[in-house]
């Protein structure tokens, strides 16, 4: 929350464009930077706010921090608000289209977006999403600066840039959601029966198991399928036994090893799915985007969105713009052998 003259919230990682070039942020009106307000009150022609790029203080803190003179952020390319006169309104989606500056972005470098109140008037107050974390990360990462204090949050950015070109850059390891996570509930008597993700890997991929966070509260299998979208093949299931679990918190982390690896082609559909084997409903969170097109933002050209299905193909959920917290623990290989394999968990 921005709520006193100075008052910022800052947004510090590095960007990495879609198409991995270098992209220049301007004000012919293609730019953007796209967030998410909280509740927030932008009434008052006495307020300014102003939602920018600008670079990282390389010589004061932790906490990370943007360029600043005492504490005014130096802003490279900005868009300028006046409360009253639009721009931002409460707990939505922005596009915030940059006013003065320029700044040309190469992929990889390391950036501050950045929202403050340079200006404050009546009761106006502005909220900036992150995405909430167990912990403190320290990259990428939010500083909330108020009353000439900095302090680190437990957040990632959830923010996105569009460059002059139309192409579009997103931090590493940040995160992107139009809404609140909510959660789907259902069991084996539902209209639709499976619920997860397609994935689609930029390069071949080995898959060892499932994880997931969810509430599972009756017995559920969990499938890797390929062919999703025609005739769904089965390459890989777990079942879970509800008994055999922890807890039935809707948070709860689990992974599910597979009996064997699967290797998966790149560029290739597969789908990893719940799918309860009992009466007994579970939940499984899930995300929403503004842009369908924001679905392949944190895993790096990776596509993933959400599907359903009662029986027959999957068919995708909200027009692609959703993502259930499922996804793979993969290792990426060299097609021709030698590489080293690397971890991660994609998808959820």
């Amino acid at each position: 929350m921005i709520a006193a003259t100075n008052d910022a919230v800052i947004f510090a990682g590095k960007l990495w464009w879609e198409d991995g070039g270098s992209h220049t942020i301007d004000t012919t009106g293609s730019s953007s930077i796209q967030w998410r307000s909280g509740p927030s009150t932008f009434a008052n022609a006495g307020t300014t706010v102003k939602v920018g790029i600008g670079a990282v203080d390389a010589t004061t803190g932790p906490p990370v921090r943007a360029v600043n003179v005492t504490n005014v952020i130096t802003f490279d390319v900005a868009a300028v608000f006046t409360g009253g006169g639009g721009g931002i309104t409460t707990a939505a989606w922005q596009t915030s289209v940059p006013t003065t500056g320029t700044k040309t972005i190469a992929n990889g470098d390391l950036i501050a977006i950045s929202f403050q109140m340079t200006a404050k008037a009546g009761a106006d107050s502005v909220g900036v999403s992150c995405e909430n974390n167990l912990a403190i990360p320290n990259l990428p990462a939010v500083t909330q600066f108020s009353t000439s204090s900095y302090a680190a949050t437990n957040g990632l950015p959830n923010v996105v840039v569009v460059s002059s070109g139309g192409v579009r850059g997103y931090i590493f390891g940040g995160f992107v959601a139009t809404v609140a996570q909510t959660f789907q509930t259902w069991n084996n008597a539902s209209g639709s029966k499976e619920y997860g993700n397609i994935l689609r890997f930029p390069i071949p991929t080995r898959a060892y198991e499932i994880v997931t966070e969810n509430s599972i509260s009756g017995n559920c299998d969990f499938v890797l399928y390929g062919t999703p979208l025609g005739t769904p093949s089965a390459l890989a299931t777990v079942s879970a036994l509800a008994v055999q679990t922890a807890n039935q918190s809707l948070s709860s982390h689990t992974s599910f090893v597979f009996a064997s690896p699967v290797d998966l082609a790149a560029n290739t559909d597969y789908a990893v799915i719940a799918n309860p084997s009992s009466a007994t409903s579970v939940q499984m969170l899930y995300k929403t985007f503004a842009d369908a097109n924001h679905e392949n933002s944190e895993w790096l050209g990776t596509d993933c969105y959400a599907v359903s299905r009662n029986t027959g193909a999957f068919a995708a959920q909200n027009s692609n713009k959703d993502r259930f917290a499922i996804g793979l623990l993969v290792g990426a290989f060299d097609a021709g052998g030698g590489g080293t394999t690397i971890y991660g968990v994609i998808g959820s």
